[in-house]
Parts: C-alpha cells; structure tokens; sequence
C-alpha cells in the first residue's frame, strides 16, 4: 500500500525545526483519529474529594481582570490567587504540564492538569486546544497563548471558579 506524501504544515515545518528534520517528507496518514482524553486517579479518592470540596466552599467567583479580544476575562494569575490559598490550607497542590501535538493542520497543545492531596491520592485531567494562526502573532506565541489558556480553564473548571457574568460565548 503505497502512502501518499503531502505538503508540510507551518506548524510540522516549525517543529521540524526544533528537531533538526527540516528535510523530512511528511507522511499523510490515512486515518486521523481524533485524541480523547479521560480524567485518571488514584484507586481512593476519598481523602482528596473531601479536601476539595472544603477547599472549594473556600473559594470565591473571580472577577474579570483583563479585557482583550473584545471581552473581558480572569487572567490565569486572578485564578490562581483564588484557588492557590484555599488548595493549600487543605493538603492540596495542582502541578500542570504541557503536550505538542501534530493533530490537524497547525496541531494543538494538551494541558494536563494534576491535582495532588497530602495523602498521596491524586486525580489528572487533560484538555487538547487546537492552535489558531493568527498574522500578528509567531507560532511559538501562539503555543504560548494556548498554553496559558488552557492552565487558566483547567484550574478554573477543578476549582469551579467563575467569571463573574459569563455566558457560553465569553462576552457579555
């Protein structure tokens, strides 16, 4: 079965970079499967839910700091002034890490997101977000801006943290 090779993406050519592959013909494969993520945990959770429920009756709703791309939004660093305290007054710590992928055209980020109790137990959780090129902005920034974004819903969704008056679209 004979494989077709296809143009590279900016994103693949980017990465290929990095890696020092700039020369590399790029295989297409012939099904694109799309990734799903499942939240994983430790076999007793009991401990770490009951931390973080007391932990959330701590926190509050934020208020939107930031306005950019015609609304107004929490920055990551509002949630994490909210959720940072309340997390480890109760045993609890959230460490995040990132993931490049190559899926579609430009690829995506995967923000996996660990939240970890005193006890050892432990639940993660991952969200991929597809990159959006746009002229003003470097590939690497915009890796960047999916980065961030994707720590800043992470944590606000564990922590059942809210932009105050925020509907499905974000603006108002």
């Amino acid at each position: 079965m004979e494989e077709e090779v296809v143009e590279k993406t900016e994103m693949e050519k980017s990465i290929d970079k990095i890696e020092g592959n700039a020369e590399k013909p790029v295989v297409a494969p012939k099904i694109v499967e799309p990734r799903v993520f499942n939240e994983t945990m430790s076999p007793e959770i009991g401990d770490l839910a009951g931390a973080l429920a007391l932990a959330q009756g701590a926190m509050s709703n934020g208020s939107k700091d930031k306005a950019g791309y015609g609304y107004s939004y929490l920055e990551l660093s509002g949630v994490i002034d909210i959720a940072r305290p309340a997390l480890s007054k109760n045993g609890l710590s959230v460490v995040q890490s990132h993931e490049l992928t190559r899926q579609g055209k430009t690829g995506s980020v995967v923000t996996h997101t660990t939240l970890m109790h005193s006890s050892g137990q432990w639940m993660k959780s991952s969200l991929e977000l597809p990159i959006h090129i746009m002229k003003q902005l470097t590939m690497a920034q915009m890796i960047g801006v999916n980065c961030t974004y994707g720590r800043r819903y992470a944590l606000q969704s564990l922590c059942m943290i809210a932009s105050e008056d925020s509907d499905a679209s974000g603006k108002e």
